[in-house]
């Protein structure tokens, strides 16, 4: 699947351009502090080399903080990371464990940050793998087991938008 304009717009505004060899994006650099909770997720359907890794500094019931690493991943997949640990940042663990990421309309909030016409199925896709590492790093600073992510449908053409009509 190709990517889709409003992912390669994103990326390419929020991510690339803040890219160097001496810099990253902000949501890509370490946390300051150890993190309390971790998660990996191959963001990937099948096994891919797509490995997000999800640092999350949690205080109270509450995410402080929340970083992401990216190894061998598309712009998909670091353009759904960076959106979603920005909407993750200062929100309650429970809000963040009650978001369903098989529940394509519970994905609203990371569309928006996405901008753009439509819907993409790339990205919808992405974000549905950051969410569950997200959650996992939530579920890891409790000290809770993390979940094995559920079957995530392949991308295909589809534009979540025309769904809403």
């Amino acid at each position: 699947m190709a990517v889709s304009n409003a992912v390669r717009r994103y990326y390419a505004e929020r991510i690339f351009a803040r890219m160097s060899r001496d810099q990253a994006p902000p949501n890509f650099t370490p946390l300051d502090v150890p993190a309390t909770g971790h998660a990996a997720v191959e963001g990937c359907r099948g096994g891919g080399k797509n490995i997000t890794e999800f640092s999350l500094l949690g205080e109270g019931s509450v995410v402080r903080d929340v970083r992401v690493s990216c190894g061998l991943c598309n712009p998909a997949m670091y353009v759904a990371a960076d959106i979603l640990v920005d909407w993750a940042r200062g929100r309650s663990f429970g809000e963040i464990l009650d978001r369903d990421p098989l529940d394509v309309p519970s994905l609203e909030p990371f569309f928006e940050a996405l901008g753009g016409r439509g819907k993409p199925d790339d990205a919808r896709e992405k974000f549905q793998y950051a969410l569950v590492g997200v959650q996992n790093a939530v579920r890891d600073h409790r000290g809770e087991a993390t979940l094995v992510p559920p079957e995530i449908d392949e991308p295909t053409d589809k534009d979540w938008a025309e769904e809403d009509e």
